[in-house]
């Protein structure tokens, strides 16, 4: 017997359950607009998740090649800092943001320096001493 397009589809979907990217409740079993409506949303979900860790790779690749080593933004901007840029890359891979304070993001300001400054500085968030 040939493999058939229901074998291509059940292979996929039976793969995707067990690996946790669909659930079975996201649709009926004869249901193969519903099938498909979840593939496609685990497919972009995986393309979303993908293209935040390469900003992330990216962010951490550019920061260590403007101060040579983790110690390094330590020792030139403060021990702050450092837990900032955790932060950060920990948001860029979220696709969050950071919260700092007006002066907190003015020694953090550095970041702005990297070739893809202005991407990372878009997940600071300044906040009015007030807010905070």
């Amino acid at each position: 017997m040939a493999y058939s397009c229901t074998d291509l589809a059940d292979d996929v979907l039976n793969e995707m359950l067990a690996r946790g990217w669909i659930q079975s409740t996201q649709y009926g079993p004869e249901d193969t607009q519903a099938q498909c409506g979840a593939v496609m949303k685990a497919i972009g979900d995986a393309d979303d998740a993908l293209r935040l860790a390469a900003h992330a790779k990216q962010f951490h690749a550019e920061l260590l090649s403007a101060v040579g080593t983790l110690t390094g933004i330590s020792e030139q901007h403060g021990p702050l800092a450092l837990a900032y840029v955790v932060d950060l890359q920990m948001a860029i891979l979220k696709g969050s943001f950071i919260e700092l304070s007006a002066e907190e993001a003015k020694s953090f300001a550095f970041v702005r320096d990297l070739p893809s400054g202005g991407r990372w500085w878009a997940h600071v968030k300044a906040m009015e001493a007030s807010k905070r």
